[in-house]
C-alpha cells in the first residue's frame, strides 16, 4: 500500500510547482532554475511569480485563460494574493501577463509593455528558456523598485480611477487595523502605568537647569543645494485594471510574437 501512494505523493509535489510546461519545451535544469529565482522573489518581495506555456486556453482568450488559471490554483501571496502569471500561448502565439493584488501597483502598463517587448524578441526566436528568464528578471527589477511615485488604478470598463494613497487609506481604514491599533494602545497605556506605578515623573522642572539668557545671534548663509529627481508621468504610472470570472481584480498587458 505504501509503494502504491509513492507515484501519488510524486505528481502532488510537481504540481505545486509554479513552471507549468506542458510544452516540454524547458529542459528538467531549466525549471529547477526558473523555480529558484521565483522562490527567491517570493521570500523577498512576497509575490508569487508563475510561468504557463501550452497551446491549450480551453477556449478562452489569452487574458482569460491567464487569469483564471492564476485564481483557480491556489497561487498568490497574502489576503489580495500577490504576484503575475506569464502565459506563453503556442496556439496564438501570444503571450499575457496578468497581474494580482500588489503585483497590480508595482507593474504599471509601462512596465509591463517593457517586459512584453523583452520577452517576446526572444520566443520570436524560439529562445524558450531565455523568455523566461528575461522575465522573472525583469519581476525583480521592477520588485525591488517598488510601486512608482503617482502611480494609480483605473478599471477599464468603468473608468473609475484609485491612486495607490488611496488604496492604502482604504486599507488604513478597514476595521480589523483599527481594532489592533487600539488594543496594542490600552496595552501599551497599562505598561506604562504599571512601570511608573502611578507616579508623575516629569514636571516642569524636569528640563530646567538654571536660567537661560540667549546674549547674541546671528544668521550665516553657507551654501546651497540644489537636488533633482526625475518624476515619472502620469501615463506611466497607470494600472488598468479588470475583474476575472472569479471576481478578483487583475491587472495586466500582453503581445504577440
Amino acid at each position: 500500500m505504501f509503494m502504491l501512494l509513492i507515484p501519488v505523493i510524486k505528481v502532488s509535489a510537481l504540481e505545486e510547482k509554479n513552471v507549468k510546461d506542458f510544452m516540454n519545451y524547458l529542459k528538467d535544469d531549466e525549471v529547477k532554475e526558473l523555480q529558484t529565482i521565483i522562490e527567491a522573489i517570493n521570500k523577498d518581495y512576497k509575490l508569487d511569480v508563475v510561468v504557463v506555456i501550452t497551446k491549450d486556453t480551453q477556449g478562452k482568450s489569452s487574458r482569460d485563460f491567464a487569469d483564471d488559471y492564476y485564481d483557480n490554483n491556489g497561487f498568490g501571496v497574502g489576503v489580495d494574493y500577490s504576484g503575475l502569471l506569464l502565459l506563453i500561448n503556442i496556439d496564438k502565439r501570444e503571450i499575457w501577463i496578468s497581474t494580482t493584488g500588489r503585483a497590480i501597483d508595482i507593474f504599471t502598463d509601462a512596465r509591463i509593455t517593457d517586459i512584453t517587448k523583452a520577452i517576446t524578441s526572444e520566443l520570436s526566436n524560439g529562445k524558450y528558456n531565455e523568455a523566461c528568464k528575461t522575465f522573472v528578471n525583469e519581476v525583480r527589477k521592477y520588485a525591488e523598485l517598488g510601486v512608482p511615485q503617482g502611480q494609480h488604478r483605473v478599471e477599464v470598463n468603468t473608468g473609475e480611477r484609485v491612486s495607490y494613497f488611496q488604496r492604502v487609506i482604504q486599507i488604513i481604514k478597514f476595521l480589523p487595523v483599527y481594532l489592533g491599533a487600539f488594543i496594542i494602545s490600552i496595552i501599551a497605556t497599562i505598561i506604562a502605568s504599571l512601570s511608573s506605578k502611578g507616579k508623575v515623573t516629569i514636571n516642569n522642572r524636569t528640563y530646567e537647569d538654571g536660567t537661560f539668557v540667549l546674549a547674541d545671534s546671528r544668521d550665516d548663509f553657507v551654501r546651497e543645494y540644489v537636488t533633482k529627481t526625475k518624476i515619472e508621468t502620469s501615463s506611466n504610472n497607470k494600472s488598468s485594471t479588470h475583474s476575472g470570472s472569479s471576481g478578483r481584480s487583475h491587472g495586466g498587458g500582453g503581445g504577440s510574437f
